[in-house]
């Protein structure tokens, strides 16, 4: 009455385990660590300047500057979240966020698709990417006067040759 039935059943292969994909975790730090690298001094995005900032180092700007900021021989970085009213002189400008003031770019100005700007642009290099905004003037370097080069001093000594006739 209570047998048991046994059928053939084919055997079943075995279910190979699922293991769930998981996403990569993102470290924010490790996120502002590759953002910031190469720079050495932050504003951060909770941070307000009222002043004159000269740096020899390359400055990333997240927060709010106003005044003047002078990086002679550096970089200056204004971040997506970065708010800057001040008159700029670097070597090179990268503008992600707001600048409402001159911008002087020694060797580069680079104004991103999220950057605005309202003031004018000086530098022999000038670069509005698709999207980015712009209002002022832009001076590339045109009466600065042309350096040519001059030959070389030789190294060998000059001949003059006597002719003795008569």
């Amino acid at each position: 009455m209570f047998e048991r039935k046994t059928s053939k059943q084919p055997p079943q292969e075995p279910i190979p385990a699922v293991t769930p994909k998981t996403e990569p975790v993102v470290n924010k730090a490790s996120t502002i660590a590759k953002r910031l690298e190469g720079v050495l001094a932050v504003i951060g995005s909770k941070v307000k300047v009222n002043g004159d900032i000269i740096s020899s180092e390359d400055l990333l700007v997240e927060g709010e500057v106003t005044g003047t900021i002078t990086l002679t021989d550096n970089e200056l970085v204004v971040g997506t979240s970065g708010r800057v009213q001040a008159n700029i002189s670097a070597k090179t400008v990268r503008i992600e966020g707001e600048v409402k003031g001159d911008v002087d770019g020694s060797e580069r100005v680079v104004i991103c698709a999220s950057g605005n700007v309202q003031g004018n642009v000086s530098s022999p290099r000038v670069m509005l990417e698709d999207g980015g905004r712009f209002k002022g003037s832009i001076d590339m370097g045109g009466s600065k006067p042309a350096v040519t080069a001059k030959p070389a001093p030789s190294s060998a000594p000059e001949v003059h040759s006597i002719d003795k006739a008569g």
